[in-house]
Formats: structure tokens, sequence, C-alpha cells
């Protein structure tokens, strides 16, 4: 994988998530940008680059959230993990991969988010306990899956870019680049 583009990559959406933040609402949610491209990384890089790239992700977003430091970057490593785990069964450039990947990070992500809002004041003595919402919650996650497969199909054409390995795809047995040597 080429860092130098990863880096460019992850500024570009972290300045789309922050700059839409507020703009692009549906229902008072608002879709996770990054989230998508994590999953992205996870199906088309090498496992250990994948997971660093994932990590790098989650430490990027924290930093510019208002959640605690550390939530995303745990919660996008192990959806890195799940993810690397299904790369010899999927499809990589399928719009429903995507979809369903990103649904499936969206809802862990957001459980432990929602877990984070409610178990933090308990722990901490706070007089005034937040009441997470479920349903947002939900929503956030439906809204960030449909947005994915808009996402990554401009991330699919410039995939060359980010120099991901080529390796044989198991399940249907196609060569997915020419980088293979025997």
């Amino acid at each position: 994988m080429r860092w130098p583009s990863f880096f460019i990559l992850a500024y570009v959406v972290l300045a789309v998530q922050i700059g839409l933040s507020g703009h692009v609402t549906w229902g008072g949610a608002s879709p996770n940008l990054v989230l998508p491209v994590a999953v992205f990384v996870a199906i088309n890089a090498r496992r250990e680059e994948a997971l660093l790239a994932v990590f790098l992700l989650g430490g990027l977003q924290d930093l510019f959230t208002q959640q605690p430091l550390g939530l995303y970057a745990f919660c996008y490593s192990l959806v890195g993990l799940f993810v690397v785990g299904t790369q010899p069964a999927v499809r990589r450039d399928h719009p429903l991969t995507h979809l369903f990947l990103s649904l499936a990070a969206a809802l862990f992500t957001g459980c432990v988010s929602l877990f984070n809002d409610w178990a933090y004041p308990r722990l901490h003595g706070l007089a005034r306990y937040a009441h997470p919402s479920i349903l947002q919650s939900l929503m956030r996650a439906v809204y960030t899956a449909l947005a994915a497969p808009v996402l990554l199909a401009g991330l699919v054409r410039i995939k060359r870019v980010f120099g991901f390995r080529g390796f044989r795809n198991v399940a249907h047995g196609e060569l997915q680049s020419l980088a293979i040597r025997q």
C-alpha cells in the first residue's frame, strides 16, 4: 500500500466529514464517511497494512470528534479485523459488499458508541446522565451504509493509486491483478 496516497485520502475524507457535519442530516443523524473508507482499505490492503490504516483512521477521527480519545480507533480496529477476515470470500468491488460490510461496521460502531454514552456518566459520577438515542444511532448506521456504495464507487475506480497488492479471489477463482508472479 502506498502510504502517501492513504494519508491524502484520510485527510480529504476527514475534511469532508467535518465540513458536511450538520449540513447533511437525515432525521437528526449524519453519515459517518470515514467508516466506509476504513472498510474499503480493510477489504483491499494486506492484513497488517489494513489493520494499521484503519487504526490510524479511527485515531484521526477521534482527534476531530467529541468522543473520548480511542473510541473510534478501537471500533475501527475491530471492524478491520472482521473485514480482513472476509477478504477471500467477498467480491471487493461489488456495491452490495460495500453496503453490507459498511452496515455491519456502522451498527457495531454505533453499539459501542451507545454503550460509551450510557456508561461514561455513570462511571465518572456525573450529575446528569446522557440519554443516548438508539433510533438516531440506527438511522446513522443506515445512512452510512447507503452512502458507502456511492462514496466507494469513486475509490474503486482509482484503486491503483493506493498500490494494493494483487491476490486471487478464492471464492471466484479470478485473478485480481497482474502483479502476482509465480
